[in-house]
């Protein structure tokens, strides 16, 4: 199987090509800032609500190389938007990160079990699971 990858910190475009899950370490810079390797499970979230109907959700994930992903949707009634995303601890903002696609069955799964149903996801456009 041939994975395209990217680096989140550097930008650097590589290709992992392999049956396991990739070493998730960009080979340019180091970093772990990239897609996760194989799935992401998740491992607990926060769902925060005031009165007026305004929530965020926070959803903490890892993959299968245990680095941790959390991602934060901002919501009002069934209507949600992503606004950040933290790769092992990296910051990554999604209306900016264009390397960005869509959210994991799994972190999907777990926000819309809070009713946000409707999930806006901006100009994310390539998070590969």
């Amino acid at each position: 199987m041939t994975l395209p990858l990217q680096c989140y910190r550097c930008g650097a475009e590589y290709t992992y090509l392999g049956e396991r899950p990739h070493p998730a370490q960009c080979p340019a810079c180091g970093s772990s800032c990239v897609p996760p390797a194989g799935s992401l499970t998740v491992v607990n979230s926060v769902h925060w609500e005031s009165a007026n109907g305004l929530a965020k959700v926070w959803v903490h994930s890892v993959d299968e190389r245990d680095r941790p992903f959390e991602f934060e949707v901002a919501a009002h009634g069934r209507r949600g938007k992503l606004v950040a995303i933290k790769v092992d601890g990296v910051s990554i903002n999604p209306q900016v990160d264009e390397t960005l696609e869509t959210l994991p069955p799994a972190v999907r799964a777990e926000i819309e079990m809070q009713g946000i149903t409707d999930i806006e996801i901006a100009t994310v456009t390539n998070l590969k699971v």
